[in-house]
């Protein structure tokens, strides 16, 4: 994983502690009026120490049953043309002749992560695991 990458994760991820931190002042506030001591803190007391160590999201295709006749596929690439990538997975799935009913798609400069509802095929098997085994292969097949 370059620099870049997890310089925007750790910023991301400082940002949702100075929410949580926002939430738990809040918190105390609320406890304090209430008579409570709860102790005492601010965002502006939080110090952030840079760490060398990070934990890279390894590539995925993962496709799982939701329900009945839904399933989610979700696929991780790192190192990859975002555009090439995102075209390559919906073109894969239409020609498995999935219905996609929800996608959600996020970027970053050298990474896609892709989370797909498709419909259940019709003339496919009961067996869902089996249909999710054939999509994760054509995927896998369609991405290389």
């Amino acid at each position: 994983m370059d620099k870049i990458t997890l310089l925007g994760e750790t910023v991301e991820y400082i940002k949702s502690l100075k929410q949580r931190l926002k939430q738990l002042e809040e918190i105390n506030m609320a406890l304090s009026s209430s008579g409570q001591d709860a102790g005492s803190f601010k965002c502006e007391d939080i110090k952030v120490i840079p760490s060398r160590t990070h934990s890279p999201t390894q590539d995925m295709t993962q496709a799982t049953p939701e329900d009945e006749d839904t399933l989610k596929i979700e696929v991780v690439r790192n190192d990859c043309s975002q555009e090439d990538t995102a075209i390559d997975i919906f073109t894969c799935l239409r020609d498995l002749e999935l219905t996609v009913t929800h996608a959600s798609v996020s970027t970053n400069v050298y990474r896609i992560h892709a989370t797909i509802k498709v419909k259940m095929p019709k003339q496919s098997s009961n067996d869902q695991f089996a249909v999710c085994s054939e999509i994760e292969e054509a995927l896998r097949r369609c991405l290389r």
